[in-house]
């Protein structure tokens, strides 16, 4: 039987956790930011395009996403990073990232 070494290989569709900073309400320059995020119902993923190797964000239950996260990125840690800055900006902060 064959085994699959362990690698540091990961996953080019990840889930990124989201929660309300602690005190404070979600902003959104455009009324309140998606409920669903912080309930689960709603994931935020950072998935790579296969073809053009660029980041970009998308919904699970295919959402329409804020302007702010609609880019491409050339690697995982930039769109990270950008989401850092913009739910930041709303009093949300990225609790968790999931291969």
């Amino acid at each position: 039987m064959y085994t699959q070494p362990e690698t540091n290989v990961r996953s080019t569709d990840r889930i990124i956790s989201l929660e309300v900073m602690d005190g404070k309400k979600a902003l959104s320059s455009t009324g309140l930011v998606d409920r669903r995020l912080f309930t689960g119902e709603q994931q935020l993923r950072l998935k790579m395009d296969p073809q053009t190797c660029m980041w970009y964000f998308q919904y699970t239950q295919n959402g329409l996403l804020p302007e702010g996260l609609q880019g491409q990125f050339t690697g995982f840690k930039a769109g990270l990073k950008h989401a850092e800055s913009y739910f930041g900006r709303r009093n949300i902060k990225i609790t968790d990232v999931k291969d």
